[in-house]
C-alpha cells in the first residue's frame, strides 16, 4: 500500500483541520521509510519489517514520531494523529502484505500485492475518495487538492506496482 497510506492522512486532515498534513503524510509512510534505513539484502528483507511493522516496534516508532511532531509543530492534533497514522499503517498493511505482526508470530495478511490490478484499483479509488473529501473540507492545503497532485499520486502508485511486480513477481 502506497497511496492508500497517504489517503488515510488526507482523511484524517479533513476531519481535523488544525493538523499538519505534511506530518500526517510522512507518518502514514514512516514504517516503510524506516525500512529503507535498515540494512538491505535478502536476509534483511524477510526480517527487518519486524523492527518497523511488528508489535511492539511500531508502537515505539509511533511514540518517537509523535514526540518529534510535537517538538516541531506544538499541536496536540498533529501529535496524536501522527501516532495514529503509524498504527493505521500497520493495520492497512494487513490488506496488502503478509508478514508477522509480532516477534515470533505467524505471517498475517491478505497479500493484496499479489493482485497488482486489484491493488492499483483499490488504492487509486481510496486516494480519489480521500482527495475529494479533503478538497471539500474546511481550508484544505491548496497543493494537496490540485488535480495534478491526485494524478501524480496515482502515477506513483502505478509505478510502484510495476516495479514491485518486476522485482517480486
Amino acid at each position: 500500500m502506497v497511496i492508500g497510506h497517504i489517503s488515510i492522512a488526507y482523511l484524517a486532515r479533513s476531519r481535523v483541520p488544525r493538523a499538519e498534513l505534511f506530518a500526517l503524510i510522512v507518518a502514514s509512510m514512516l514504517p516503510d521509510l524506516a525500512d529503507f534505513v535498515l540494512p538491505q539484502g535478502n536476509q534483511c528483507r524477510t526480517s527487518c519489517g519486524l523492527y518497523t511493522h511488528a508489535f511492539p516496534a511500531f508502537l515505539v516508532l509511533a511514540v518517537a514520531a509523535a514526540a518529534l511532531a510535537h517538538a516541531i509543530w506544538h499541536r496536540r492534533a498533529t501529535t496524536l494523529l501522527v501516532a495514529a497514522m503509524i498504527v493505521a499503517h500497520v493495520m492497512l498493511d494487513l490488506l496488502t502484505g503478509f508478514k508477522p505482526l509480532w516477534f515470533g508470530g505467524p505471517p498475517t495478511g491478505l497479500a493484496l500485492y499479489r493482485y497488482q490490478l486489484l491493488d492499483f484499483g483499490a488504492e487509486s479509488l481510496l486516494m480519489t475518495v480521500a482527495w475529494v473529501v479533503l478538497r471539500r473540507s474546511a481550508d484544505p492545503p491548496r497543493w494537496a487538492v490540485r488535480y495534478v497532485t491526485l494524478a501524480g499520486l496515482i502515477a506513483v502508485q502505478g509505478a510502484f506496482d510495476v516495479v514491485h511486480h518486476r522485482m517480486f513477481g
